[in-house]
C-alpha cells in the first residue's frame, strides 16, 4: 500500500468511536502520527493504542471541543510535542432528535456549539500553526453530511449546522488559499456507526416507525441499497488530507451512495 502521509502530524477530533476513531487509524496506516481529541477517555485511549500499533506516535488529549480554552490547551499540548499540524480533521459532532418548534434553546446551543463552533475555533488555530511554521500544503477536512444538502424530517438542527459547516468551508477555502492549505469537507450519507443507530433509535417514533422500520425506509432510499462503512468515509478523507487532493479546496463532497447527486 502506498502511504500517502508518512512523517506527518494528523489531529483528529471525535477519535474516540464512529467515522473519528477509522479515520486516526487510516492515518496512522498511512504513516502519520495522530493527535487524537476526544471527551470519552476509555474510548479515546483504546484509539490511541490502535495508533500506535501501526507503529507511528499517537496523542490522545481528553477534552471538550466546545471549550475554547481547552481548545487552546489541547493545541498548545500538540505543539509541545510535535510543533507543527500537517492536517487537522473535524470529525466530532452531535445530532438531536426533535422537530424544530420543539427544540430548546441550550439544545440548539449545544448541537451548533460542537457541530459549527468548535470546527472554526479548531481550523483557526490549526491554520494558525500552519501558517506559522510554513507548513507546505496544509490540510483541513471535516465531517458534514447529506443533511447539508437535503433537510431531513426531525433533524433540524443538526442540518442548519452542518449548512453552515459547508460555508465556512468555503470561506476558508478561500481565504487560506494564499498559503498553500487546502480546506475541505466530506458529506457522508447514511453510516454505520453507533450514532447513527442512535437516529433509528430515536428518530424512527417521530416518524411512527419502529427503529428497524426506519433504519430500512433510510436504507432503500439509497440507489446502492446500503450504509457505509465509516472505512469508506475514512479513506475519502485519507485521501483530502494527502498531497494527491492539493488543488482541491472550498468544497463538500459528497459520499452517499447516490442518495443525493449534489
Amino acid at each position: 500500500m502506498e502511504k500517502l502521509l508518512t512523517g506527518k502530524l494528523c489531529v483528529v477530533t471525535g477519535a474516540a468511536r464512529g467515522m473519528g476513531r477509522s479515520l486516526a487509524i487510516k492515518y496512522a496506516e498511512h504513516g502519520a502520527n495522530v493527535a487524537l481529541i476526544d471527551l470519552n477517555k476509555e474510548g479515546l485511549e483504546m484509539a490511541a493504542k490502535e495508533v500506535e500499533a501501526k507503529g507511528v506516535q499517537a496523542l490522545p488529549l481528553v477534552m471538550d471541543v466546545a471549550a475554547a480554552q481547552e481548545i487552546d490547551s489541547a493545541i498548545r499540548a500538540i505543539e509541545s510535542k510535535f510543533i507543527k499540524i500537517d492536517v487537522l480533521a473535524n470529525c466530532a459532532g452531535i445530532s438531536t432528535s426533535r422537530l424544530l418548534v420543539d427544540v430548546e434553546e441550550a439544545e440548539w446551543d449545544k448541537v451548533l456549539n460542537i457541530n459549527l463552533k468548535a470546527v472554526y475555533l479548531l481550523s483557526r488555530r490549526a491554520a494558525r500553526n500552519m501558517i506559522q511554521n510554513k507548513v507546505q500544503n496544509g490540510k483541513i477536512v471535516s465531517i458534514s453530511s447529506q443533511a447539508s444538502k437535503i433537510g431531513e424530517f426531525g433533524n433540524g438542527v443538526y442540518c442548519i449546522s452542518k449548512a453552515g459547516l459547508n460555508m465556512l468551508t468555503q470561506i476558508l477555502g478561500l481565504e487560506l488559499a494564499e498559503y498553500g492549505i487546502a480546506v475541505t469537507a466530506v458529506c457522508p450519507g447514511y453510516v454505520n456507526t453507533e450514532m447513527v443507530q442512535q437516529v433509528f433509535r430515536k428518530r424512527g417514533p417521530l416518524e411512527g416507525m419502529t427503529p428497524e422500520e426506519y433504519e430500512k425506509t433510510l436504507t432503500n432510499t439509497v440507489p446502492m441499497k446500503r450504509m457505509a462503512e465509516p472505512e469508506e468515509i475514512a479513506d475519502l478523507m485519507v485521501y483530502l488530507s494527502s498531497g494527491k487532493a492539493n488543488y482541491i479546496t472550498g468544497v463538500s463532497v459528497t459520499i452517499a451512495g447516490g442518495r443525493t447527486l449534489i
